[in-house]
């Protein structure tokens, strides 16, 4: 199944799933849960419980992690956190909206395009990262339409 409205958060430590798309999968079983999540501004919330051992699949690399099924008004259906992150082996930038990760002796890399509609291949090269994820990359970065090649 795909889950439309995910997004990724370096801020949050546990990944999360709206009750509402938790309903939409058949409201499978819940892990019980004794801790209340805590967020950026203090308050906290007690979840329905932990989905366990759920599949994400992004190109084409499945991880299985555990989720926690909250209730209420979420402005998306999965927020992945920390835990994806990690399991994922992944390294995200907010800054470059660009995520890299290993799969298949290969390092992918995702860039956010929906910041960027207009955006194109330019002639400049990517950043090494200090020598980081320099092999099976493109040498190649986005551009937004506006800046110019030198």
């Amino acid at each position: 199944m795909v889950m439309s409205s995910t997004i990724i958060d370096v801020g949050a430590s546990v990944s999360i799933l709206s009750s509402i798309a938790w309903k939409a999968l058949g409201s499978p079983l819940l892990l019980p849960e004794i801790r209340n999540l805590s967020g950026f501004d203090k308050g906290t919330s007690q979840p329905l419980g932990i989905l366990p051992n759920v599949p994400i699949t992004l190109r084409r690399k499945t991880i299985h992690i555990n989720v926690m099924v909250v209730q209420g008004h979420l402005d998306y259906n999965l927020l992945l956190g920390r835990d994806y992150i990690y399991s994922m082996g992944a390294i995200v930038s907010s800054l470059f909206r660009v995520m890299c990760f290993p799969h298949k002796g290969r390092v992918v890399k995702l860039i956010d395009q929906l910041s960027f509609p207009g955006s194109h291949i330019g002639c400049s090269q990517v950043p090494s990262l200090n020598g980081l994820f320099t092999q099976g990359m493109s040498h190649q970065i986005l551009v937004h339409p506006l800046d110019e090649c030198e």
